[in-house]
């Protein structure tokens, strides 16, 4: 099968572009041809993958416009229409290179990889294995209003649900028209797809994201617990509206207050809206909790292991990496009502049912309870959980299913 892709690949980076940099070469093990469009100053993935004879980089570098994006990015305003050009004038280029190599000698397919299509290309059918439905976090900007007014401002909360409502217009949302088919990380997403898009059910393919098992994996000896006997929680990823920082503090104070004895560690930075440090500074058990707000990658799977459990509270959570990750590590997970992670827990893991802190503050105290009676469970049954679902030849052999069905209708 000859493939042309684009989209976000990285071999470093963490979540979405590593998973596709291990389905980039789990694809070329299966004697797949790749041709990868992109910019190198934006997505180059060959130092993942580049010196696999069946791969070859095609670039779309859009000079004129990315270099006036970067001379104007201290400059406001002209810089988000600087932006915005760029991003056009890329995408546009993008498509070009793609027919124009298509017609040299055609695909079978062209794949999206962590995006959806900007366009598509006559005699190839187009698939979007996308990070998710779009609008996801333009809609947790809006319904999280107040909180985000309270903490950056009336100004600032404004500001991003402007450019949220925006995103989730006709002008901001991508032309799903332009994809035959779409993959992503859960029913979660397939039901948002479904109920907001009306994506047709049959055109969407849920497949989770392969975790490199080799570098998430048990612990050489089993971890000693807390010599308090606390139960270690981690918060690992971004803090932005949509991840429910407010939710994991809100309901972790709730239990420490009815009694749990809780240790928590939040690594993340601040993202887009500048202001939610201000909710662990107000913490009200500042002696529990630890932040960092950045950890290289190649440490994660240590600092998973110096904890009992990873909560991620998240609203219209796609798929969850850093979850599957600590299940990979041994870890129990407790994961948000809407949650798409959900689809691949075991009998150790929490899927909440709403987003309230008391029920949070429940889980927490059923762990915890667990913990101390002995009925925690085997680490190795988090792991099983884990190759069960997030192996690459399994992942791989999948997303080929889906691929061919794509390419036989």
């Amino acid at each position: 099968m000859r493939l042309a892709i684009t989209g976000f690949v990285s071999a470093q980076a963490g979540s979405v572009a590593s998973a596709n940099a291990l389905l980039l070469r789990g694809l070329l093990e299966r004697g797949c041809e790749i041709v990868f469009f992109s910019k190198a100053s934006f997505v180059d993935p060959r130092p993942a993958v580049g010196e696999h004879p069946r791969f070859r980089f095609v670039d779309a570098d859009n000079r004129l416009a990315d270099r006036t994006r970067a001379r104007l990015q201290r400059v406001p305003l002209l810089n988000t229409l600087s932006g915005m050009a760029d991003a056009a004038s890329y995408n546009r280029l993008l498509v070009r290179r793609i027919r124009e190599t298509h017609a040299e000698r055609p695909f079978d397919l062209c794949l999206w990889l962590g995006d959806f299509a900007r366009d598509g290309i006559p005699g190839i059918p187009t698939i979007s294995f996308a990070q998710g439905p779009p609008g996801t976090d333009a809609r947790s900007l809006i319904h999280r209003f107040p909180e985000i007014a309270r903490l950056a401002g009336t100004a600032a909360a404004l500001k991003w649900a402007a450019m949220a409502r925006l995103r989730l217009s006709r002008f901001g949302l991508p032309r799903l028209a332009a994809s035959n088919r779409f993959i992503v990380g859960s029913r979660q997403s397939q039901r948002t797809l479904e109920e907001y898009y009306g994506i047709a059910p049959h055109l969407v393919a849920c497949l989770p994201y392969p975790i490199d098992l080799e570098m998430f994996h048990l612990p050489p000896t089993p971890c000693p617990p807390a010599p308090s006997g606390a139960l270690r929680c981690l918060w690992l990823g971004r803090i932005v509206p949509r991840k429910r920082l407010d939710l994991f503090l809100n309901g972790a104070a709730a239990a420490i207050r009815s009694g749990i004895d809780l240790r928590l560690t939040i690594v993340g930075g601040v993202g887009f809206v500048p202001g939610y440090e201000k909710l662990i500074a107000a913490f009200p058990f500042p002696e529990r909790l630890e932040w960092k707000k950045s950890l290289p990658r190649e440490e994660v799977p240590t600092l998973l292991h110096a904890h009992d459990v990873l909560a991620q509270p998240s609203d219209e959570e796609n798929f969850g990496s850093s979850c599957a990750e600590a299940q990979a590590c041994g870890l129990p997970v407790i994961v948000g009502a809407t949650n798409g992670n959900a689809d691949y827990l075991c009998s150790r893991d929490i899927h909440l049912a709403d987003d309230r802190p008391e029920t949070l503050a429940e889980a927490f105290g059923e762990l915890s309870r667990r913990q101390r009676e002995g009925a925690w469970g085997s680490p190795t049954e988090s792991r099983q959980c884990a190759e069960r679902h997030f192996d690459l030849n399994t992942v791989t052999d999948h997303l080929l299913t889906a691929l061919r069905d794509c390419e036989n209708r």
